[in-house]
């Protein structure tokens, strides 16, 4: 399941292993381009968090029916997914070039463990907001260094007991891996529509129960078998058959 409240709050400093499941639910989207929302930010622990893999322009972030156990760095050291044995592949052959005394920045080890990079899990957070608009909650998928701008915001007001009282604005700049996330407040809340005052002033933030479940997309290891194929990795590298959950056992390691 996602961390929740006060186990998701800590996991920005510590690395925690968790997973999640349910059934798909929307997500709310920042578009570079698009208006801000204006909205009204929740305490620092109502939020969620929880263990993605994703190829950037290829795979979309999903979750491991069968989550993995994380060592304290955050890496997956027993009961190994099926993405989790495509990153060590390419981990396993970069550190065999460092113990025969090749450096991390070398480019063919640089390589080995950017490809691993690519297939290891990402922590996320998922962040409820009080859209003014409607006055009802919408959910925002944010990576960790998103996570960490907005929040310093929110706590940074979170800490004046200023949040009830206060409007942000909620946008994303930028293209692709450039994206950046901003948490604005608004300064004058003559600024805001009529329908957004209003909300602001009845919706307390303390009331909010924010509900997570459902929101990511859970995958099972014939799922994993197959966005791995379509990030471009070869299954049978690590003695699986692209059409199958079970261990091939004509191919080795």
């Amino acid at each position: 399941m996602v961390l929740v409240g006060n186990e998701a709050y800590s996991s920005l400093t510590e690395k925690v292993s968790t997973s999640s499941t349910g059934d798909i639910k929307k997500f709310t989207y920042l578009k570079s381009g698009e208006p801000a929302k204006i909205v009204k930010a929740l305490p620092p622990n109502k939020i969620a968090a929880y263990d993605s893999y994703s190829v950037f322009g290829k795979v979309n972030s999903f979750e491991a029916e069968n989550p993995s156990i994380k060592n304290a760095r955050g890496y997956a050291i027993d009961e190994l997914t099926t993405w989790d044995l495509a990153s060590k592949f390419y981990q396993d052959q970069a550190s065999e070039l460092i113990e025969k005394g090749k450096s991390k920045e070398d480019d063919d080890v640089k390589a080995l463990r950017t490809e691993a990079a690519k297939y290891r899990s990402k922590r996320r957070y998922i962040v409820p907001f009080v859209d003014l608009n409607s006055g009802e909650l919408i959910y925002v998928d944010f990576s960790k260094n998103q996570m960490k701008n907005v929040n310093s915001i929110v706590e940074k007001q979170h800490a004046k007991n200023k949040l009830n009282k206060l409007a942000f604005e909620l946008e994303k700049t930028g293209e692709g891996r450039d994206t950046v996330v901003s948490l604005t407040p608004v300064i004058d809340a003559d600024d805001l529509t009529k329908e957004q005052q209003e909300h602001l002033k009845n919706v307390n933030i303390e009331e909010q129960a924010p509900d997570f479940e459902g929101l990511t997309f859970v995958c099972d290891e014939a799922q994993q078998i197959e966005k791995l194929t379509e990030a471009g990795f070869d299954v049978k590298l690590i003695g699986l058959n692209p059409n199958t959950t079970e261990t091939d056992p004509t191919e080795e390691f």
